[in-house]
């Protein structure tokens, strides 16, 4: 697997354990990199990885471009981190393009340059890259390197949310609460924020208790919406102990027990892919 760390907002994808799902290289090194890595030998690691990425081997660039980033095996460098990130991304790399988006868009060894960042955002997402559909989204919301659009950011939350993105499940439910970059419909409200809210996200539990709470796209629940805000309250989310606590006081104890009992045996869904894999 990939590990996601957060740099300002944006998540970036660096290298640990994901090397265990890498196929086998027919460029000697690759395999005893790999190796060291998955051992946290990162001085040995890179080593391996650096004769490979600088002969051209695209996946050696991008795990340059990680421990640079990371400081993993060298010292932190966002310079050199950029410049392999833009190795491999020149080659079609798509996580390099999505990191490289992230260094553009925070200035972590570029000059910060949002309509560069946009640019390999869209690339990798135009592939797939998940992680890069967020990011358009949230950049065609806010205008930033782009023309704001709430619908063209809408339809990226929604390929996102399509492969098992969390937050933009939550998101996009958001938007057919509101009307915004799509007309309103708050039953497709609902089926979004609760594939949010069953992976565990504490927001998107707590919205779905409003909605039950306010019976917008389902019927008035008050057992469901207690259940969803004791979900959200016991990853403190402090609207939903409030909420949660103030619902209390309209219900039986009957119905109290009810939910408690449906958050306790509650168990979140299996966690979708929000990576993608190196090819």
């Amino acid at each position: 697997m990939k590990v996601i760390h957060m740099k300002s907002g944006f998540p970036v994808v660096v290298a640990t354990l994901m090397l265990a799902g890498l196929v086998h290289s027919a460029c000697a090194g690759f395999e005893e990199g790999k190796a060291a890595m998955l051992n946290r030998d990162f001085a040995t690691a890179i080593k391996e990885f650096r004769p490979l990425a600088e002969k051209g081997d695209v996946r050696a660039q991008h795990i340059m471009g990680m421990m640079y980033d990371e400081g993993q095996g060298v010292k932190q460098d966002y310079a050199e981190a950029a410049r392999w990130y833009a190795k491999a991304a020149s080659q079609g790399n798509l996580d390099a393009q999505y990191n490289l988006g992230v260094m553009f868009a925070q200035g972590q060894g570029v000059a910060r340059d949002d309509v560069q960042s946009a640019q390999w955002f869209r690339k990798a997402a135009e592939k797939g890259h998940v992680l890069a559909q967020f990011a358009m989204g949230r950049i065609t919301t806010i205008g930033r390197g782009v023309r704001p659009d709430d619908k063209a950011a809408t339809e990226w939350y929604r390929k996102a949310a399509e492969q098992g993105h969390y937050k933009s499940q939550l998101v996009l439910g958001m938007h057919y609460v509101q009307g915004r970059g799509v007309e309103k419909n708050p039953k497709l409200a609902v089926q979004w924020i609760k594939k949010s809210a069953d992976q565990g996200h504490n927001k998107a539990q707590y919205e779905l208790g409003e909605l039950y709470r306010e019976g917008v796209g389902v019927a008035k629940d008050p057992v469901q919406a207690y259940k969803w805000y004791e979900l959200a309250a016991s990853q403190t989310h402090d609207g939903a102990v409030m909420a949660r606590d103030k619902l209390a006081k309209t219900m039986t104890a009957d119905q109290i027990a009810q939910a408690k009992l449906q958050a306790s045996d509650w168990k979140p869904a299996k966690m979708l892919p929000v990576t993608n894999t190196i090819d």
